[in-house]
């Protein structure tokens, strides 16, 4: 059986394929300040040199940001990305990562040509009759181009970074090591799910690597939106690939522009709102990330959405969820909202659900004034995703796309206009949804597959008892016990065997090579033999100096 992606073996030889990344990423950490997380994440026994911290005046958060820069794009976007979870990081935190969003640094022309000329059928010059060799725009992930096609219309160009998908995939690896590695060894992290946070975002920069993935969200959006006054750009399907998007230019400035009226800004603050919760509550569809970059009023008066590479989803289970969560929210009720949540998803394991409600009750006094303070809505969302994965209970990950998205749409909608508040955008399209939901098709529709469901579980029950016998009958049936704070054990336990392992293979050496060289003194013509033991002396004695030295090193 092949080994899974999450399991030491894999991660060990991803972390070794890639030691010169490694290696480089160690020096930028230790250079940042980092030491003694580097000291606590290393490979078994490999000796770092000692580097001296070049930033002793910066504060931790800046440290940390600065190290992101200097790492390169995967580290850039997995900033930016988790900037706005405020359910997993501090603020102060948050605040240097929301520097890096616009701080990526172009590439030249001549590495970018060959990749649109690549995807192009028939070359560049084949399909467009001009192409401004200067970005417009640069991100961590790709660069965008203004160019015009053979019939005259001015479009966008996305282009990848060359090289961008496989850099990445081999930082996630190392990420993944080093994040596994510290979640084991440093005691402060073990409250907080590293892992499956870079899981999410793993997935999440993977699918947005793919171009085609963001064609398909934009063009999803055309089909569903219906208010004329917000717009996706039209893609053109045919030039487009996993590499390059071509879609058509959009002429606009950004939310907060002075150019921009005071009564068009008021009305498309309004406009954005409505439709970031129509997205959300009836689209079950909507913009993840809809910062005032990502953003563009039009000369014509409309609201341009671009950069559809990070979308969420939410069926109609989960909207009703969440529903049903703002409304035990708005009445203060800790008790409704976490039975609301534990039947949504049933805890693996025993919870502490006093404890967890009294969590529950603290973010709702913070917040007692919800649904009329500017700007709650996405704290309170952010508030209680951290609560709940605290306690082992998480949320899927459309529902932290939610939160990001609420809070950066109050970002851009406060760039609009600065009275600008979502929670009558909320309260109006939970109503709604409210409506759609309890109107009297809707109930018999629900009671009729629910009745259809239940029926198809008893039809398959017997079935499912047949496999289960089955399975016992032959004996494949296993019990698994994992009993947890083993590890360290496990690893005492692995370097004795080694160093045991070590230590017999050096006195093999030892007594061989004696043998060897007592015989060439005994008789005549076998210097061979006396070479070879003395050759066996060196190496054991290079084992020994090793195995000394490793000794030693763990000591220290």
């Amino acid at each position: 059986m092949a080994p899974q992606a999450g399991s030491a073996p894999f991660r060990a030889i991803s972390f070794l394929r890639n030691s010169l990344r490694a290696k480089e990423i160690a020096v930028v950490l230790l250079r940042n300040g980092f030491a003694e997380l580097v000291g606590k994440i290393r490979p078994n026994g490999f000796p770092f040199h000692k580097i001296l911290p070049k930033r002793d005046k910066l504060s931790l958060w800046q440290r940390i940001r600065v190290t992101c820069e200097e790492l390169g794009p995967t580290f850039v976007k997995f900033a930016q990305i988790v900037s706005t979870r405020e359910d997993i990081l501090p603020a102060p935190l948050l605040e240097e990562f929301k520097r890096l969003r616009d701080h990526v640094a172009p590439i030249p022309w001549e590495a970018v040509e060959p990749v649109v000329a690549g995807e192009l059928k028939g070359g560049i010059e084949a399909n467009f009759a001009s192409f401004e060799k200067t970005p417009f725009a640069c991100g961590s992930i790709g660069q965008v181009y203004k160019a015009t096609l053979k019939s005259g219309e001015t479009v966008a160009v996305k282009v990848r970074r060359p090289g961008a998908g496989k850099a990445m995939k081999a930082d996630f690896e190392i990420l993944e090591w080093i994040i596994t590695q510290a979640a084991e060894n440093v005691p402060e992290l073990a409250a907080y799910d590293l892992p499956g946070i870079l899981e999410e975002i793993r997935d999440g920069v993977m699918r947005e690597i793919d171009f085609t993935f963001e064609a398909k969200n934009s063009g999803h959006f055309e089909k569903i939106n219906d208010d004329p006054r917000i717009f996706a750009p039209r893609v053109f399907p045919a030039l487009s690939s996993a590499r390059l998007l071509v879609s058509e230019w959009v002429e606009g400035v950004p939310p907060g522009d002075p150019s921009v009226p005071a009564e068009l800004a008021r009305e498309l603050s309004v406009a954005g709102g409505e439709s970031v919760f129509r997205q959300i509550f009836s689209f079950g569809f909507f913009h993840a990330d809809p910062h005032p970059g990502n953003i563009l009023i039009t000369r014509d008066g409309r609201l341009c959405f671009l950069d559809w590479g990070c979308a969420g989803t939410l069926s109609r289970k989960m909207r009703y969820f969440l529903a049903d969560v703002f409304a035990a929210v708005a009445e203060l009720n800790a008790e409704k909202v976490l039975q609301i949540v534990l039947c949504a998803t049933p805890p693996r394991e025993r919870v502490d659900k006093a404890k967890i409600e009294t969590e529950i009750a603290i973010v709702l006094r913070r917040h007692a004034n919800f649904e009329k303070d500017a700007g709650a809505v996405g704290h309170v969302i952010f508030d209680m995703l951290r609560v709940f994965a605290q306690h082992k209970l998480p949320l899927p990950r459309d529902y932290a796309l939610l939160a990001k998205s609420v809070t950066v749409m109050e970002e851009s909608g406060r760039a609009l206009n600065p009275d600008f508040d979502l929670t009558a955008f909320a309260a109006r399209a939970l109503k709604n949804l409210y409506a759609q939901r309890w109107n009297p098709r809707a109930v018999g529709r629900g009671l009729l597959w629910n009745t259809e469901r239940q029926l198809a579980s008893i039809n398959e029950m017997p079935s499912a008892l047949q496999r289960i016998l089955w399975k016992i009958e032959n004996g494949e049936i296993r019990l698994n016990v994992d009993h947890e704070g083993l590890n360290e054990t496990r690893v005492t336990l692995d370097r004795s065997a080694n160093r045991t392992a070590l230590a017999m293979i050096i006195s093999s050496l030892l007594v061989a090579s004696s043998l060897l060289v007592c015989a060439a003194s005994a008789g005549d013509g076998l210097g061979f033999a006396k070479n070879l033991g003395v050759a066996g002396f060196v190496v054991a004695a290079m084992l020994m100096a090793w195995l000394f030295f490793i000794i030693v090193w763990r000591r220290k």
